[in-house]
């Protein structure tokens, strides 16, 4: 008899709900909205990078990176890169029109990289890891006066 309640129960045992700790599969989204610019002015070296955009501590995901000028006489040329410490890990140009007609959505980066992913509306993004940094230089001086602005949009996770 009891053989076979020992059985029995040996059968009920995975059927008892178990006290562990257990966590949800949760998916991990960026939690911290960061709008980050450096603006190119003058009194600026051309061709000294500046940092636009710093990871957070656990990374960061980068949805924009746009550009504008204000300088009616002259277009400049703005070259951004990736960093981590003094390592370049990619770089791209663009040409900015004068002036504030210059607006350009994603720098032409994030739409010319290939190889980005994309999230559910089409749209590229990219991540940063703890430690990268996304620095910007204008070829040309800036006229006295104006300046050029480049925008950095994404979030920390």
């Amino acid at each position: 008899m009891l053989k076979r309640l020992g059985l029995f129960l040996l059968f009920l045992l995975p059927a008892l709900p178990s006290f562990a700790a257990t966590t949800a599969n949760s998916v991990i989204t960026a939690q911290v909205p960061q709008q980050e610019r450096y603006q190119f002015t003058h009194s600026i070296t051309a061709g000294t990078y500046e940092t636009v955009y710093t990871a957070g501590p656990n990374g960061s995901k980068v949805t924009g990176l746009f550009v504008s000028n204000n300088d009616t006489s002259a277009t400049h040329v703005v070259t951004c890169g990736i960093y981590n410490t003094s390592v370049q890990y990619a770089s791209w140009s663009v040409t900015t029109t004068s002036p504030s007609a210059g607006l350009y959505n994603n720098l032409a980066m994030l739409t010319s990289w290939v190889g980005l992913p994309v999230d559910s509306d089409g749209n590229p993004f990219m991540y940063l890891v703890s430690g990268d940094t996304i620095q910007c230089a204008a070829a040309t001086t800036i006229t006295t006066s104006d300046f050029v602005v480049v925008t950095a949009i994404g979030a920390d996770f």
